[in-house]
């Protein structure tokens, strides 16, 4: 297969991995919330900056529900670490040395890892739009 469609596939395939488990796994509706709440901090923050007192009241609290999301967030990843630690390095094995893409305008040649991270990124934003991912 042709390492440009090689690296396509595995990019679209991994992403759709992580955002099925991250979909499956993680309370979407508390995510949301906590999100809600954190903005609703980041504004009190913004307003209080010059209060030094309400601001050492704000943080804590603010930290604590990125706590919160940051748990959840990488509460899926115990269960696709290892599979995609072993498909990166089966890429790097295979892929090495192997100019994927270039461009026109840009001196240098993309690798396997520069083009995953394009596409993953794609294929992520792009997935977790059509799954209503927050």
């Amino acid at each position: 297969m042709d390492p440009f469609y090689t690296i396509l596939l595995v990019a679209f395939l991994v992403s759709l991995i992580i955002t099925i488990f991250n979909k499956m796994l993680i309370d979407q509706n508390l995510m949301k919330e906590l999100k809600k709440d954190i903005k609703k901090y980041q504004a009190e923050l913004k307003k209080n900056k010059d209060n030094l007192e309400k601001v050492k009241e704000i943080q804590p609290k603010m930290m604590n529900l990125s706590m919160k999301q940051i748990k959840m967030t990488f509460r899926p990843m115990k269960y696709y670490f290892i599979p995609i630690l072993i498909v990166f390095s089966w890429l790097r094995k295979t892929m090495e040395g192997k100019t994927i893409l270039s461009f026109g305008f840009w001196p240098y040649n993309l690798g396997w890892l520069g083009t995953y991270i394009i596409f993953s990124i794609f294929f992520s934003t792009f997935l977790r739009k059509i799954l209503k991912l927050n």
